[in-house]
């Protein structure tokens, strides 16, 4: 069957209608629910919506062979996360796209709380009390009527996150639940309920029971939400961040005594958060980026305050942090190069040669990218004339990394191993001066002083030439 354009009485787009009376067909309840019901909840159209989340009292094999029936597809790969969600692809008429349906059976089971024992819920309220919070507890059937059995609707109205389960003792019975409500308020950009806000105060210490890779995979979606600032305010006014993260919330006390000194480094943590692309390294980075400020402050006679090698105290700091959390060492290291070298791309100026340019993507590396992307999002200034020129330096440099990527993926001019060569032939010692030297030889090359890809003696007889002890470093 080929899916029309045309919409049913409760405002559903046709492909939407078909899977409704497909599964009524069959005497199978199907609710929609997650962003879509948010819509409509919302009083919004869905009508041009590209995908849509369903739950059905139906197996895998019942909800496979009814869109295969519908539609003639088949499921695309699946989630390792997800096992027990399906995701369909349902052609557009005319060929001009798909629509996503992700369709998945009642959930039937429910975390083993105290609080829950003894309540006999079952089908799809069983299934709504499985969405944690509120917010997603709610659902929306074939003819458009709607199922709220926790109130999430009011919740979506009034911007609140509340968990489906009682909040009296949910932080007792799951302490990781401190975590969880941090992470739906990163999702939404919500404030927790006041009760919860309560209740997280009241039971921050539980924390301390959650097994560590749990902190670090809550963190991960905390810090990579779509409102991590209001996520980590969240731990911070529920005094969490003081047990998992103490030298992030040592920035919080961090003040000059109201004088203006120097800024808000606690506001200006969380802006470069949400400012960085949402990846785990970059936004890790941003968190504890300036964390080494509180303990390097220094105020000098003329009032002027300075935070010398900050950088370094950040990234010493953030060791402790990297094993807390359990990370990886080579996630750990990426995070620790950009937090150590966080100031060096605000280096850059345009004025800078192609030798320079090439310098920094040899001595920096992988990181490079890494570290342009965290620059980026440290632009917290309030001040448009110097964030228009930052913003273009940066731009400027990302064009002439790549320019540089490119051409040197095209040819590469020098010989291999000429470096070793050089230390062998003048007794240099490895070191930024073979870099140098390399430098020269590249110059020679790009101004067609000398030919590319030529035998290492060339290199080395021109060098000699133009600098009569190479390694002196006088070759003005």
């Amino acid at each position: 069957m080929t899916p029309t354009e045309s919409t049913s009485t409760a405002g559903y787009p046709e492909p939407l209608v078909q899977v409704f009376a497909e599964f009524a067909r069959l005497g199978r309840e199907a609710w929609l629910i997650g962003p879509r019901a948010r819509d409509l909840a919302n009083g919004q159209s869905i009508l041009e919506a590209g995908s849509f989340d369903l739950t059905v009292d139906a197996p895998l094999a019942a909800i496979e062979s009814s869109f295969s029936r519908l539609f003639g597809v088949e499921p695309q790969d699946g989630k390792e996360d997800r096992p027990k969600l399906l995701t369909f692809k349902v052609p557009r008429p005319g060929g001009t796209g798909t629509w996503t349906f992700n369709v998945g059976p009642f959930r039937n089971y429910l975390p083993p709380l105290r609080s829950l024992r003894g309540q006999n819920l079952s089908g799809i309220i069983l299934d709504l009390a499985t969405r944690e919070v509120t917010v997603q507890a709610f659902a929306y059937d074939g003819e458009g009527s709607l199922i709220d059995p926790f109130g999430g609707t009011l919740d979506l109205v009034d911007k609140l996150v509340r968990p489906v389960f009682p909040v009296d003792t949910i932080f007792r019975e799951s302490a990781s639940w401190l975590l969880k409500i941090a992470r739906y308020v990163a999702r939404y950009g919500f404030d927790a309920a006041r009760e919860v806000r309560v209740a997280a105060d009241r039971d921050a210490a539980n924390i301390l029971d959650v097994p560590r890779d749990i902190w670090r995979k809550e963190l991960d979606k905390i810090l990579c939400g779509a409102h991590p600032g209001r996520g980590l305010q969240f731990l911070a006014d529920s005094r969490v961040l003081s047990f998992v993260l103490p030298e992030v919330q040592a920035m919080i006390a961090f003040t000059d005594g109201g004088n203006g000194q120097h800024k808000d480094i606690w506001a200006h943590t969380k802006q470069v958060v949400t400012n960085a692309d949402a990846t785990v390294v970059v936004r890790w980075a941003a968190l504890c980026h300036d964390i080494g400020k509180v303990w390097t402050k220094q105020v000098f006679r003329d009032e002027k305050i300075h935070f010398f090698r900050h950088e370094d105290m950040s990234a010493l700091l953030f060791e402790a942090i990297a094993q807390r959390f359990g990370m990886s060492d080579e996630e750990a290291t990426r995070i620790h190069y950009i937090i150590k070298n966080h100031s060096r791309i605000n280096l850059y100026r345009d004025d800078w040669t192609d030798s320079a340019v090439r310098r920094l993507i040899r001595e920096v590396g992988d990181a490079l990218d890494d570290l342009i992307a965290f620059s980026r999002a440290d632009l917290t200034s309030k001040r448009a004339e110097r964030v228009e020129m930052v913003r273009a330096l940066l731009a400027d440099l990302q064009i002439r990394v790549m320019e540089a990527r490119e051409q040197d993926a095209q040819i590469q001019p020098l010989p291999k191993g000429l470096g070793n060569q050089i230390m062998t032939r003048y007794g240099i010692p490895a070191g930024p001066e073979i870099g140098r030297l390399r430098d020269i030889l590249l110059a020679a090359v790009q101004n067609g002083t000398l030919e590319p890809n030529q035998e290492a003696e060339v290199y080395l007889r021109y060098l000699a030439r133009v600098i009569p002890e190479p390694g002196s470093g006088d070759d003005d």
